[in-house]
Formats: C-alpha cells, structure tokens, sequence
C-alpha cells in the first residue's frame, strides 16, 4: 500500500509515542478466551462473518465541531472488556502521549488464535470510511525486561475518516497493539475486518485485539487511539463520546489514570494545548 506524505509522517509520529514494555515472540494458534461469547453486529467484507450489502456512495462528513454536542454512545471496545486505561495526555500535562490507551481484561482460557471472533471487538465510533489500514507495522525495538534484550514489536491498525475541519479529514485512529512480534506478516489479518476505502456505520466491527497468551504479556496489550487532523498533521484528543461512557472509562484507570502525582478527572483529553482540542475553543485542562 503506497502511503501519502501526511499518514507517513502522522503515523511514525504517533508510533514513535506509544510504547511499553512486556514483548514476546508468539508461539503459533494459541491464546486465551473469554468466558462469555462475544456477539456484535457485522460488517461488509468482514472475514468469517456474516456480511450484509451496503451501497457504496461518496459520504459527506460532518464538520467536527458537531461533535462538540452530538456526542457519540458507541465506544471503541466494550466497557465489560476494560481492565486499565488513561486519557490522552495533552502537551501541557506533566507525562504527554498523544493517545487515550485501553488495555483488556486479561482472557482465562486458551482458545486457537484462528478463532479470531472469539476476541474482543472493535467498533467504529462513527459514521465514516476507511481510509488506512496497517496489517503489520513494525514499532521501534522495545526493551523486553524478561528477556533481558530490545526485542521487536509489530502492531496492526484501522483508520476512519469521520469528519472535516477546515475542508481537511478528520481521523479517528486505531493503533492496536498486541505487543508481540508474530513473526508473520500475515498473522494479524484474521483481526481486520474491513478494507481501505469501505463505509462504515457507527457500531460496526472493524476489528478483533488479538491478546497473546502469557498473562505476563497480555497485560501489556492494547490500543492506542486518537483524532487526527491530516490537514495541519496535528494529534487531537479523541473528545467526541457521551459523558457516561467518559465516566465509565475513568472508574477503570486506577493508577494509570495519573499524570505524576496528579490524579485525573474524568475526560479524553487532559491538559490540552489548543491545536489538540479538536473544537477549536483553545487550551483547556480536561475535555
């Protein structure tokens, strides 16, 4: 996939930021399930689900700025398969990361990775399309505290264009990170359920968090996502959903949920300058 100068530079930016440590080589068709079956609703194109026909037209996007009040009631994964979290962390914090992060509940049983629909589901949080899809991206060596050495990670990802500001598209990215190195480039393609280019309506999968099997790693997975405004290359804060599910995420933080001592208060973006705030109404402490 040839890839534009904004997304190159927009996505090596946004790797560079989001790190941990806990990665390990994945031994082949093994990792651990979830004690419930995971239902949601499908996808056109979807690998081994159901699909349904949807007409395929040019989507007009709405301004971002509608987001401000129209906020979105479908989160990126499902609360019940939140363990850990933290917002985005704006230039002004004490600690920034351009990214809200969500790490899983860690599974209990192990099941065959092939069986991708028994993962964790990933939603579209909005109308929109795809406009980048990354099936195995290699992440700058991370040190491996187990392993005694920097050891690869490879990730795989979704981008959707869900809105504009000031004629540009506004994305909505999916860094999803196992954080493993499969070894495969095609190992993660079970996990993406849509193509570049595809519509997506809001609550659609799009994708499943494959989570290796060791706990000791498991525990590291997770998604880093954030809004990005490809017409100026400027990481925004993902401010666009409803006030209970922001709620909802922050009673899950617990420790990761501060920024040096400071606890944080519930919201998506804390301590944002105001290029992050996708609302253009300046700089503001929680959002």
């Amino acid at each position: 996939m040839t890839l534009n100068p904004v997304s190159q530079f927009l996505s090596a930016a946004a790797l560079a930021v989001c790190c941990a440590t806990g990665v390990v080589v994945q031994p082949p068709n093994t990792t651990f399930g979830f004690s419930g079956d995971l239902t949601a609703r499908p996808i056109p194109g979807a690998r081994g689900e159901k699909t349904v026909k949807r007409k395929q037209q040019p989507l007009p996007l709405p301004d971002i700025s509608s987001f401000a009040k129209n906020k979105s009631d479908r989160f990126v994964v499902d609360m019940d398969m939140v363990r850990t979290g933290h917002p985005y962390k704006g230039t002004d914090a004490q600690r920034p990361h351009t990214g809200a992060h969500i790490y899983f509940r860690i599974p209990n049983k192990p099941i065959p990775a092939r069986n991708a629909r028994a993962f964790p589901a990933i939603y579209a949080v909005a109308d929109g399309y795809v406009s980048r899809i990354d099936e195995y991206f290699k992440l700058r060596p991370i040190f491996n505290r187990t392993l005694g050495k920097p050891v690869a990670n490879y990730r795989y990802g979704v981008t959707l264009a869900i809105a504009r500001k000031d004629g540009a598209a506004v994305n909505f990215h999916y860094s999803i990170e196992p954080m493993i190195d499969p070894r495969d480039p095609d190992f993660y393609k079970p996990f993406i359920l849509v193509k570049r280019g595809q519509r997506v309506k809001k609550g659609d999968v799009i994708a499943r968090m494959y989570i290796p099997p060791r706990r000791e790693f498991a525990r590291n997975t997770h998604i880093h996502f954030n809004l990005i405004d490809t017409g100026k290359r400027q990481f925004m804060a993902p401010t666009i959903f409803r006030n209970e599910i922001v709620r909802r995420f922050h009673r899950a933080w617990g420790n990761r949920g501060l920024d040096g001592k400071t606890r944080i208060p519930p919201c998506m973006g804390f301590r944002l300058s105001a290029p992050e705030n996708p609302f253009g109404t300046g700089a503001t402490d929680e959002l």
